[in-house]
């Protein structure tokens, strides 16, 4: 239960930093989605599954001196879920897990007007994780686990209309159970 309150102050303060951010732009660039994503077994052989995730990002392009005028830097942080299940040896096991990440993004400059936005992403992520194990005649057990990790990926962001966004990433999250996911997001600019 502990461990519990840690994960939802971190998810307090995380949410406060961007709430702050936001508040702080003086013209919009703040986007917020919502992530369908596969992602590979952390451990033994789980197989894959499907998360669903939340997140947002502030454009903080204007704050920086960069070189290239067609580049852009975000500031990004997300919420994800993900639940394997697996049956061994007669014992269901279960492992869940829930990913806060929080980063940036850098935005690679593209010429035209396609809008097409690729972009490469870091950040630092704190994990969730709890297994459980269900065995005929004896119960349940179960451990529950806080891990700090990284994670790095890339993407690509297409307009579909003047304030939605759809997106598409990779990442890898090097983290206790590493492990890799593959996403798509729908997104708001406000």
């Amino acid at each position: 239960m502990k461990k519990f309150i840690v994960i939802a102050i971190a998810a307090v303060l995380m949410a406060a930093g961007a709430g702050s951010a936001i508040a702080a732009q003086d013209k919009g660039g703040v986007m917020i989605d919502g992530t369908l994503s596969l992602a590979t077994e952390p451990a033994g052989s789980f197989g894959t599954t499907v998360g669903l995730g939340v997140g947002a990002s502030v454009d903080f392009t204007d704050r920086m001196k960069l070189s290239d005028k067609n580049a852009k830097i975000h500031l990004r942080g997300d919420l994800t879920y993900y639940e394997w299940d697996d049956t061994q040896f007669g014992f269901d096991v279960s492992y869940r897990r829930i990913i806060a990440f929080g980063g940036g993004r850098y935005f690679l400059p593209m010429g035209g007007r396609s809008g097409v936005a690729p972009y490469l992403e870091g950040g630092v992520e704190l994990s969730y994780d709890r297994a459980e194990v269900a065995a005929p005649f004896f119960g349940k057990v179960s451990a529950t686990e806080i891990n700090l990790g990284l994670a790095g990926g890339a993407g690509l962001e297409l307009p579909l209309a003047d304030n939605l966004v759809l997106g598409f990433n990779g990442r890898l999250h090097l983290i206790a159970d590493s492990f890799i996911t593959l996403g798509a997001s729908l997104g708001v600019k406000f």
